[in-house]
């Protein structure tokens, strides 16, 4: 089933000719998940997102599932037990882009929780994990800690402990949601604006809302009897075309620094406290980078130009130093930043890092339902939840209600997915252990589809091949030179320029492949080129 351009336009003619259960707004991890766990239980869906699936804060996290182990200390065990138990749901869904990493936490003198103190915060996180759990923390004293971190400041240093908790690729993740939600029925498209709702001129109520196709400016009339606003950091902007003023986020900036990892070799994700204000920072080992973030502060810019600033560099730059001194770490070191919006729900705490992260779902009596807060680990839960008071708000009894599927369903990348077979299948077949490795990873089974002709590397020395770049294109709805370079491949993140040596060929092979003239070629050229720019800015 393509998912892609070849189908694109039988997508947009579906979803003016269709009347749908639910009209999803937002393409991120939380609505492409809705959608995939409304078209499951039988509804018929439409999902629009005006940019790209995942564009948003779901390709910009920490790329961690975790159930949140500061959130203890915050007395908070409920958002603790969801965080974890979720995380083994996702480890079962999605093997191949879920999987446990070790975390090393170091205590040094003057910290604000001593050893003992750490081991019982640890105590209690697996055992609320239950036997869900990976694995079981250990504690350890300063030379053995020093063993598994050589680099990291001796002095002071006390000793720590090791736990569990995972990463992901997250715009994989949230592609891969959609993906399987197109292929449950769910009409999925990206680079589609949602313009304002469509009401009955005499109930008043929501039945649908105007979306304009940004490949075409076509304006579409989309039916629907209820209207799911999933916008993350956008959540605001949708509700005031519903004249909704008020609004209900409390938006949060979280920026990051990469590294090449020879730069900043680290063999765990390290958890650090920020030297300014004690708040938590990671630097997590991610194949050829190390991600170092992420800063927590308000935000009442636009959301879609959200970047790192100077300030961010400079505040996890300076935790940076002091926990890994014999680095000599600068900022001319850093690969790329980025930095993405936590739609917080708007609380009285007196600043966002201890604004609640639990999720909120607003059902309207218009036809109306908005989710806000949350946090990516729970998006599966969040998803459910939406859906659960979507039916309930539109009077459907108990018996009528379907029961969510999606905690068991797995994505389509883990069926029938071994992934240690799989690895070495590859390795057999003659392919680089690298590109073995991110092939499985990335796609799961559906490597399958492709990796019998890779074609040639994208970039000397990283194990993207030209085939994914086509696949993207016909399975992955892939429309851009950004969606290719930015979240269907991490080269942003990862080439030394950030991909700027191959957007000119890439951007060439993409006007033959969907009809771009010059004009449009140049376009998608400097839009990708303004990106890198953005992310870069902190310099200036």
């Amino acid at each position: 089933m393509t998912f892609g351009y070849s189908d694109r336009q039988d997508r947009v003619d579906r979803l003016s000719a269709t009347e749908f259960d639910f009209l999803i707004v937002g393409g991120g991890i939380t609505g492409t998940a809705t959608a995939r766990d409304a078209a499951m239980r039988g509804f018929s869906v439409a999902c629009v997102e005006k940019m790209d699936f995942s564009y948003g804060t779901s390709s910009r996290s920490s790329k961690l599932i975790h159930g949140g182990l500061r959130y203890l200390e915050q007395g908070n065990l409920r958002l603790v037990f969801e965080g974890t138990h979720e995380r083994a749901t996702q480890r079962t869904v999605a093997p191949h882009l879920v999987r446990p990493i070790p975390f090393l936490v170091p205590v040094y003198d003057g910290a604000k929780h001593g050893t003992f103190t750490l081991g019982v915060g640890l105590w209690m996180y697996d055992t609320l994990a239950g036997k869900r759990r990976y694995g079981r923390h250990s504690r350890h004293d300063s030379s053995s800690l020093l063993e598994r971190e050589p680099t990291l400041r001796a002095e002071g240093l006390k000793g720590g402990a090791i736990y569990f908790d995972c990463m992901t690729d997250d715009a994989r993740l949230c592609v891969e949601n959609a993906v399987s939600a197109h292929e449950q029925g769910a009409v999925m498209l990206n680079r589609a604006t949602f313009l304002e709702p469509m009401r009955d001129e005499e109930s008043g109520l929501v039945v649908g809302g105007i979306i304009r196709d940004e490949q075409t400016g076509q304006h579409l009339q989309v039916r629907a009897t209820t209207v799911v606003h999933c916008a993350g950091p956008w959540t605001d902007v949708v509700l005031q075309s519903h004249g909704d003023e008020r609004g209900m986020l409390r938006v949060s900036k979280g920026a990051h620094i990469c590294f090449d990892r020879r730069r900043l070799p680290v063999e765990h994700a390290v958890v650090m406290s920020a030297i300014s204000d004690r708040r938590v920072v990671f630097a997590i080992p991610r194949g050829r980078i190390t991600i170092v973030g992420t800063t927590d502060t308000d935000y009442d810019g636009s959301p879609d130009e959200v970047c790192a600033s100077r300030e961010d560099v400079d505040y996890l730059m300076e935790t940076l130093r002091w926990y890994f001194p014999e680095h000599n770490l600068a900022t001319t070191d850093i690969r790329s930043t980025y930095a993405g919006l936590r739609p917080l729900v708007r609380d009285d705490s007196d600043n966002p890092y201890n604004t609640s992260r639990e999720h909120t779902v607003v059902a309207r009596g218009d036809g109306t339902v908005t989710i806000g807060g949350g946090k990516y680990t729970t998006y599966r839960r969040m998803a459910n939840d939406v859906i659960n008071a979507a039916m309930k708000a539109r009077g459907l009894k108990r018996s009528e209600r379907p029961e969510c599927p999606t905690e068991e369903a797995l994505l389509p990348g883990a069926v029938d997915l071994d992934l240690d077979a799989e690895r070495q299948r590859l390795v057999d077949r003659g392919l680089d252990e690298e590109t073995a490795e991110w092939l499985v990873l990335a796609y799961g089974k559906r490597h399958e589809r492709f990796s019998e002709q890779l074609g040639d590397r994208l970039i000397e020395g990283l194990p993207f091949h030209w085939a994914e770049v086509d696949y993207a294109l016909e399975e992955e709805a892939a429309t851009s030179v950004d969606d290719i370079l930015t979240r269907r491949l991490p080269i942003f993140f990862e080439a030394p320029d950030q991909g700027l040596e191959i957007v000119e060929s890439l951007a060439d092979h993409l006007a033959n492949v969907l009809g771009w003239d010059e004009e449009k070629r140049a376009a998608e050229v400097e839009i990708y080129r303004a990106a890198v720019a953005q992310s870069r800015r902190w310099k200036s």
